[in-house]
């Protein structure tokens, strides 16, 4: 019998392999649209990947299309939050965006400065040295 990329589903329901899911109507609504905010508007072919450095994630619906679509080892995923994280080392991203590209995915890697959609707020900037010497004259 001939390998394929995709996963079956196995008798539960709620899991992918080994992989447990949470039921999706369970997933915190802050969650969704914090995610809904970063990655934008997405089609169902499209998928997220964050970048952050020393690893990169995919979340939610996401994730679980990693876990039918890839091998995903079981330490990379995680739903003790109530939701669906798969984190991976970022040298991955390339194969990833490869495998899910052949398969139809459009695959979309966010840094973590793109998906910051609120600007910070900054304080103004006090030179030590100009206020010792602002100090200094009005002392006079």
């Amino acid at each position: 019998m001939g390998s394929s990329n995709i996963r079956r589903r196995s008798s539960g329901a709620s899991s992918i392999g080994a992989l447990p899911i949470p039921d999706p109507r369970t997933w915190p609504d802050e969650i969704r649209a914090r995610f809904r905010n970063a990655a934008g508007e997405c089609g169902p072919l499209d998928i997220s990947i964050f970048d952050y450095g020393q690893v990169a994630a995919c979340y939610l619906a996401d994730a679980i299309t990693c876990a039918a679509m890839l091998e995903v080892d079981p330490s990379e995923w995680h739903t003790e939050r109530g939701y669906p994280v798969f984190c991976f080392h970022p040298e991955r991203i390339g194969e990833i965006q490869h495998r899910l590209g052949v398969c139809g995915y459009t695959v979309h890697v966010l840094s973590p400065e793109e998906h910051r959609k609120q600007p910070r707020k900054r304080g103004a900037v006090v030179s030590i040295a100009s206020a010792r010497e602002k100090e200094r004259i009005e002392s006079e």
